[in-house]
C-alpha cells in the first residue's frame, strides 16, 4: 500500500481556523476523495506534539494500491479541481506544504 501524505507546516490565524478547517475536511476531501484510483483519504490534525517538533497544522493521508495508482490519480483533471478548492482558502494558510510518499510495511498489533 502506498500513502502520499500533503503536510501543512505552520498556522492559520485563529479568526480563520473555523472556516478553514471546514473547507479541508468538507470540500477538499470530498474532491480527493475523486481521484481515481484511491483507496482512502484521511485528514489527521496533531493534538499534541513534542517540544521541538515542526508546527505541523494538518495532514492529508492518501492511501493507494500502488505506486502506479498515485501517479495516475495525479496526472488526473480531478487534480486541478482539488488544487483550486485548497487554493480557496489557502490564502489564509502560513507556512509550507510538501508531501511524503511512504509504503505501509509491517505491523503488529498491541493487546488490548
Amino acid at each position: 500500500m502506498i500513502i502520499r501524505s500533503a503536510v501543512l507546516e505552520g498556522h492559520v490565524a485563529e479568526e480563520n481556523r473555523v472556516n478553514f478547517d471546514h473547507h479541508m475536511a468538507t470540500t477538499v476531501l470530498t474532491a480527493i476523495a475523486r481521484y481515481p484510483g484511491i483507496r482512502e483519504v484521511r485528514l489527521r490534525r496533531p493534538v499534541e506534539q513534542e517540544a521541538g517538533a515542526p508546527p505541523v497544522y494538518m495532514v492529508f493521508d492518501l492511501w493507494f494500491a500502488t505506486l502506479a495508482d498515485m501517479h495516475a490519480a495525479l496526472a488526473s483533471p480531478i487534480r486541478q479541481e482539488v488544487r483550486t478548492r485548497i487554493g480557496e482558502v489557502m490564502k489564509h494558510f502560513e507556512g509550507r506544504v510538501y508531501h511524503l510518499v511512504l509504503e505501509e510495511g509491517a505491523g503488529v498489533k498491541g493487546t488490548p
